[in-house]
């Protein structure tokens, strides 16, 4: 007798299926599992030679049972088996049981029913891709989003973007200028988002909103004990929060000239340290910079260093203001209606008047004012429209409310229009009628005229 009877309850517990034979090749025992397998009952394998009774039917003739044999060893081989229109693979494990003269008593096969595990590799693998696609559709959808941020339809501004889509792939510095408002952060996010840096951070710092004497600490760091207020745990810096990502620095004109020193060895040596620390920090940093001054002026009168100014001028990019890219303006109110209403779930349009008033303004504060004024006529219009009378008293005077009765009405409503921005862009009646082309004199009367005419509540639409 091979084992008690209770062995056959404590098979049929395995999972894989299990066959033992003699030192002979026939079989002894086998468990539920190896009869699911084959399809066979035990009464029809124990007591048969493996080498002529078929179990599991193979395309090889391999026994693991006769290699054990031969062998004196452990075995595992892969055997495969038709199924259908494919075929099922086992992993089947061979085990010598020996004597107390060495001699082998019993060989024990564990067979594993591989064809699920490989089906769930194979499912694991799918899904792995799956995600891995879908990772990489977020990560387009995502520069899609920053893509479409980025309005552009002018010349320039696709000149803009293209300069922009450039530099992306390399690490150079980049000195983004321009008028305040005309959309620099929104081009530095796009360079960085086009980037190979595009999974780390960005960080954006405005260097004229950090008092100076805080300065260092904030764009270095500190350690616990540096002064007195400083956190006992310390802290990191700008540097260290933009490791591996895009550290933008808006307003550079206004960075202390001392601070400047420290930023320039920063970025020639990629380290630094720490406020009141003694270990040096290793900073791989992408630099974008941005300013509304007049950098070159600045070095000339010593207000920003030479080296400095070199450093980060590798690849500049100027971003005109709105007045020269106008084209652009009822892009920019489609672009922020859209938004406004995905924001506020609500339906809101603006009329081709209002449009029109929009689109003749000058724009001084450029993009910035544009969308803080249509936030402002977004919240004050009535039933989800914005018209004429609800431009900004103190932008358009009564100009909105105008209601021109005549085409020769409607033109010098437009001159009149035009004049007003020139007097409020500069200043003087003698340099806008330079702008406007037009003598000084010839500017002053038709101001007076258009003054008179269009003051006249008869004009005025009090809806």
């Amino acid at each position: 007798m091979f084992a008690p009877k209770s062995l056959d309850s404590f098979l049929d517990l395995f999972f894989d299926g299990v066959i033992i034979t003699d030192r002979d090749g026939l079989i002894i025992k086998v468990n539920s599992a190896y009869q699911r397998m084959t399809g066979k009952t035990a009464e029809e394998l124990v007591g048969k030679d493996i080498r002529t009774t078929v179990g599991i039917k193979l395309h090889s003739n391999e026994s693991s049972t006769i290699r054990v044999l031969e062998e004196k060893r452990p075995v595992t081989i892969i055997q495969r088996a038709p199924m259908g229109n494919g075929h099922k693979e086992y992993m089947t494990t061979g085990m010598p049981m020996f004597n107390d003269r060495n001699e082998i008593e019993y060989v024990v096969n564990c067979v594993r029913d591989m064809t699920e595990l490989n089906e769930l590799k194979q499912h694991l693998s799918r899904a792995r891709q799956m995600n891995q696609n879908y990772l990489e559709e977020i990560e387009t959808l995502r520069q899609q989003v920053h893509k479409n941020d980025f309005v552009a339809h002018s010349k320039v501004m696709l000149d803009v973007r293209d300069a922009a889509d450039k530099v992306a792939s390399v690490d150079s510095p980049v000195m983004l200028r321009g008028e305040s408002g005309v959309g620099k952060e929104v081009i530095a996010k796009y360079i960085h988002h086009q980037s190979k840096r595009s999974k780390e951070a960005f960080i954006k710092v405005n260097c004229g909103a950090i008092p100076a004497s805080l300065m260092e600490s904030e764009f270095f760091g500190y350690e616990s004990g540096a002064f007195t207020g400083a956190s006992k745990e310390g802290k990191p810096g700008y540097f260290e929060m933009a490791d591996k990502g895009t550290l933008f620095l808006d307003e550079i004109g206004d960075m202390p000239l001392d601070l400047q020193v420290k930023l320039l060895r920063a970025l020639e040596e990629q380290e630094f340290r720490r406020v009141g620390g003694v270990k040096t920090i290793r900073s791989d940093v992408r630099i974008i910079a941005a300013t509304n001054q007049d950098l070159e002026e600045m070095v000339a009168q010593k207000e920003f260093r030479k080296d400095l100014y070199y450093r980060l001028q590798v690849y500049p990019i100027h971003i005109p203001p709105l007045r020269e890219r106008k084209e652009e303006i009822p892009f920019f109110i489609e672009h922020f209606l859209q938004r406004y209403q995905e924001k506020n779930a609500i339906q809101i349009q603006i009329t081709r008047e209002a449009t029109q008033l929009l689109y003749q303004y000058d724009w001084p504060g450029n993009i910035r004012e544009l969308i803080n004024v249509m936030e402002r006529m977004a919240i004050s219009c009535a039933n989800g429209e914005i018209r004429p009378e609800h431009l900004p008293r103190e932008m358009f005077g009564n100009l909105g409310k105008i209601i021109p009765k005549t085409f020769q009405e409607e033109v010098e409503l437009f001159e009149f229009q035009g004049m007003k921005r020139a007097l409020t862009l500069h200043k003087s009646t003698r340099k806008a009628a330079k702008a406007l082309q037009m003598s000084q004199p010839t500017f002053v009367r038709k101001m007076k005229q258009y003054e008179e005419k269009y003051k006249s509540d008869r004009k005025l639409n009090h809806q």
